[in-house]
């Protein structure tokens, strides 16, 4: 296989040195515009490719982040994918992107990947089952900085940034209570994941709000599977006083939730209200569909991880001694209501 033009080739041709070369390359102020435009069309002409590589292993980087979510399927998490990406170009930066189809075992095997492509940082939203963040603190320990995403981190030892769940839940609730419902269910996401505490704490203050009494037999914890919320609904639709609205978790639980009264309760479609967290844009084309949603911003979740994410690199030659001070960022959360195939904001 035949190489690639090196700077040495060139600075052969042209009877200069290496050194003189890559500085006209690199635009150094110290050649001469002559000598530069003579080393770039000659470049030109050859096909001269930089060879990257070195340069990241001269810098001591790879201008590389490396971003793990759960499913880019998702439309949370795509969008906010495109909020790292597009924050990541504007610093010269690519981005990995990597699954871990909410399974640990994969996602552990995806850090050591990261590690071994020696990304400068690292973005993620970790599996829903996360019990320790061991993982990404080994990425700390070799100076890999972490930014979560989305899904609240285990320990405090991480930079976060998430929507305020807490708020939007409020909201969500209040909107159907807004609407003359007092038997208001809500489906969480699961028991473990700090963020599904932080919409059930939500739910149960909007409940307070307005002075409606908490009933414990209305919570359902889903574990965002299809069967889990099938299972879910037939406990709730079985209740002496069983619901006649629903907060969900994620609007992908709401259309999983509709399909089972569809099946089982095709009388209730339309008389079942809900409300969810994630404004999906095929919920346009849809019958039947949630009331109202909570839009998370996803897209500028990413960037601000990003921005973080950045602070972070740059803060490498900092003082070792001092201690971190680990950020947690919250952004707010809108009500979009959904009305004759229109939205308008709440």
């Amino acid at each position: 296989m035949k190489r690639g033009v090196t700077i040495k080739d060139i600075a052969k041709k042209l009877n200069m040195s290496v050194s003189t070369v890559s500085k006209a390359l690199n635009n150094d102020a110290s050649i001469s515009i002559y000598t530069s435009e003579r080393v770039k069309a000659l470049a030109k002409e050859l096909n001269y490719i930089p060879n990257e590589a070195a340069r990241h292993f001269k810098l001591n980087k790879s201008f590389t982040l490396g971003l793990i979510i759960p499913d880019i399927l998702d439309q949370y998490y795509a969008v906010a994918a495109n909020g790292v990406e597009e924050t990541a170009e504007k610093h010269g930066y690519n981005v990995i992107l990597t699954q871990s189809h909410e399974d640990e075992q994969k996602e552990e095997k995806i850090v050591d990947v990261m590690i071994r492509n020696r990304v400068d940082g690292v973005i993620v939203s970790i599996t829903k089952n996360r019990v320790d963040m061991l993982p990404f603190q080994k990425l700390l320990s070799i100076g890999i900085p972490v930014v979560c995403i989305g899904r609240e981190p285990k320990s405090g030892q991480f930079d976060y940034v998430s929507s305020n769940n807490h708020d939007g839940a409020v909201m969500a609730t209040e909107f159907l209570i807004g609407k003359g419902h007092r038997h208001i269910a809500h489906l969480m996401g699961p028991a473990g994941m700090r963020t599904s505490q932080a919409r059930f704490e939500g739910y149960k203050q909007a409940l307070a709000n307005h002075h409606i009494p908490f009933r414990e037999e209305l919570t359902e914890s889903v574990d965002l599977t299809r069967a889990g919320t099938f299972s879910a609904m037939k406990r709730l639709m079985q209740l002496p006083e069983p619901p006649t609205a629903i907060v969900t978790f994620k609007n992908y639980v709401t259309l999983d939730a509709i399909d089972y009264l569809k099946k089982y309760y095709p009388a209730l479609v339309d008389k079942v209200q809900f409300t969810g967290f994630g404004n999906l844009p095929i919920l346009h084309h849809l019958d039947h569909k949630p009331l109202a949603s909570i839009e998370e911003s996803s897209f500028e979740m990413g960037e601000e991880a990003a921005r973080i994410l950045f602070e972070r690199i740059g803060e490498e030659d900092a003082d070792e001694g001092a201690e971190t001070v680990y950020r947690s960022s919250q952004l707010p959360c809108r009500l979009v209501v959904h009305e004759d195939d229109e939205e308008k904001d709440a």
